[in-house]
């Protein structure tokens, strides 16, 4: 399960709304960015060897819920209700909840039999994890920077449609099923999702090949060409035939019953291809260049990404399998069950820099800090830049603490905000950059045919 604790973290740090800073110091950072363009950085064609044994480990990731038991406890997933309980926080009209209002979602849990259920299902339509059953938010304190709109503490993760779950929970109303994927647990709407039969399981389990999306939002349509879903990248869609035009695929549906319904589509092949995707820089900078500048999505919210959800998204097309956190991100094993994790907590900003210039892997080494995770791209005209999916850097004026507000998918320098008196130069992305990851190692890349 993700754990929020991190993403909590991140609020206090590097995220917020409040108090923005005046338009002269967007100016400033704006100049200061280099060209938007991966495709100018990426320089590598070398491809990654083992696309099979990454394609495994993805799999059998994504596949985990039909294989196991419910893996979380009563006690873990009451954590959200804890911290509402502690401070019971303020709804969409930004006036404060009241105790009520929190026992109710209580009572809606239904915890008293937690866990009261064990059913494999699948996600038919990409919707939102939560931390608690309601689609209210909960904000800390609106007035503050960082603690309102949009950081909804209650918001989990989205998840996409044809992703494998376990239902091991439903609530007092049955309106909501909490549900654990491979990545992710929370609670989801029970329009959003259907039961499988076992012969559905060994069909998805009997599947070999799967597509993925080039480019996001790419609509997929029944035979008859009704709309069904979004393909986003980072969704998988199992692939069982193929023509020069088309690839054919499954999609599931929610019957009124409750139970998966299979409808094949047909997908252009122009549009879509066989997972994982051949993995390089220049591969990878052509498949995301597509989002850069992608709005900012606290936990997924409003069809967008954060942080680690879009290093998930893009790296995933490629069959790196990634956790949903960014903390957990950083510290996971690769798919040979490596630790390729170096700590930098110690070392100064030019230590640093040294380092990774020395180390990491361009377009293939994750930064991480306290509640943020970035992915290097490499040295240009003497700076290092990575390219992440940020809220904003925290300024100080006047000893009031306020936020200049990025909101998207972002190519910027690791000192980015600089010299300038308005941003706090005590949080500087390279003053917290604590650990690195490599994805792989160097030997197993491969020169292209």
């Amino acid at each position: 399960m993700i754990q929020f604790s991190s993403f909590i973290s991140l609020i206090f740090i590097l995220l917020g709304c409040a108090n923005i800073t005046p338009a002269s110091v967007s100016t400033q950072i704006d100049s200061s960015l280099p060209k938007q363009d991966l495709r100018l950085y990426a320089k590598d064609t070398r491809v990654f060897k083992d696309r099979l044994k990454l394609k495994e480990d993805y799999l059998k990731h994504f596949f985990s819920p039909f294989n196991q038991e419910p893996q979380l406890n009563t006690l873990e997933i009451q954590w959200g209700l804890r911290a509402a309980y502690n401070n019971l926080g303020f709804g969409e009209n930004l006036l404060p909840y009241t105790i009520d209002f929190i026992d109710n979602i209580k009572q809606e849990m239904n915890l008293e039999s937690f866990p009261n259920t064990k059913k494999p299902a699948i996600i038919t339509r990409s919707t939102n994890l939560r931390v608690v059953p309601t689609h209210k938010p909960r904000f800390l304190d609106p007035k503050l920077p960082g603690e309102g709109f949009p950081f909804d503490t209650w918001q989990n993760s989205s998840i996409y449609a044809g992703t494998p779950i376990l239902i091991t929970h439903y609530s007092q109303s049955k309106e909501w099923a909490f549900v654990e994927s491979g990545f992710v647990s929370g609670w989801v709407s029970v329009l959003d999702i259907a039961l499988l039969n076992p012969n559905q399981i060994q069909l998805l389990k009997n599947t070999q090949d799967f597509l993925v999306v080039k480019k996001d939002y790419t609509p997929i349509k029944s035979s008859t060409n009704h709309f069904l879903e979004s393909a986003r990248i980072g969704m998988l869609l199992p692939l069982i035939g193929s023509t020069k035009k088309t690839y054919e695929s499954l999609f599931f549906i929610r019957t009124p019953s409750g139970y998966a319904k299979v409808i094949k589509t047909h997908l252009p092949v122009e549009n879509f291809v066989k997972f994982p995707m051949p993995f390089s820089s220049v591969n990878y900078a052509n498949l995301t260049q597509g989002i850069v500048g992608e709005r900012y999505g606290w936990g997924g919210m409003f069809g967008n990404r954060d942080c680690s959800m879009f290093l998930r998204d893009t790296l995933g097309n490629f069959g790196f399998f990634l956790l949903r956190n960014s903390q957990a991100q950083i510290k996971q094993k690769d798919f040979k069950d490596r630790s390729l994790y170096v700590d930098l907590s110690q070392k100064t900003p030019q230590e640093k820099i040294a380092f990774l210039k020395e180390n990491a892997i361009p377009f293939a080494t994750l930064l991480g800090m306290r509640g943020h995770i970035m992915l290097y791209l490499g040295v240009f005209n003497d700076e290092v830049l990575a390219i992440h999916d940020i809220w904003g850097l925290r300024t100080l004026q006047d000893g009031k603490e306020g936020r200049e507000i990025l909101g998207r998918i972002i190519i910027t320098p690791l000192d980015i905000g600089k010299d300038i008196k308005t941003i706090s130069q005590d949080s500087l992305l390279i003053k917290r950059i604590s650990g690195m990851r490599n994805l792989f190692e160097t030997n197993e890349l491969k020169n292209a045919k």
